[in-house]
């Protein structure tokens, strides 16, 4: 109780001018506290979540749509036995404007090859895809990285006749 009453007779010993600012200052810091430890965090966690979720909404998205458009380039199947896999892997990307997004282009095994491309365009990676179909390609593993910044892919394939 010593503290209580060193306080009061402190307060009384205040002018009522400087009461009044001790008591304005003292709402102001407890709204202040008020918004730092309560809030504050619970806004930006909220943001956090929201920016999280619209991450995994394009993810699952694009996803989506690579799935969708290999599922539908493997049902109207071609064939097309003309030249080496390698000329014809590079002559389709250079017709559908990805020869800039190749990599790498290496031999793998009996008519198979590893195909590394990046910067490509999601929009024309499906087209080439759909094109080597409709000649007999097959994509026999497919790892597609996408760079947010850009919007653009990095691919790995093997691909086979």
């Amino acid at each position: 109780m010593e503290l209580i009453d060193v306080l009061a007779n402190r307060w009384q010993g205040l002018q009522t001018r400087e009461q009044k600012i001790l008591r304005y200052s003292v709402v102001f810091l407890g709204l202040l506290l008020f918004y730092l430890l309560i809030i504050d965090p619970v806004y930006s966690g909220r943001d956090d979540a929201e920016q999280r979720l619209r991450s995994a909404q394009e993810a699952f998205s694009v996803a989506q749509r690579q799935a969708f458009d290999l599922k539908a380039s493997s049902s109207n199947p071609g064939t097309s036995d003309s030249g080496s896999l390698l000329t014809q892997v590079e002559s389709s990307a250079q017709q559908q404007g990805l020869r800039n997004a190749l990599r790498r282009l290496q031999p793998s095994g009996n008519n198979q090859i590893q195909v590394s491309l990046e910067g490509a365009s999601y929009d024309q990676l499906m087209q080439w895809l759909g094109n080597l179909h409709q000649q007999g390609v097959r994509a026999q593993r497919v790892d597609i990285q996408l760079d947010r910044k850009t919007d653009l892919l990095g691919v790995q394939l093997l691909l086979a006749r």
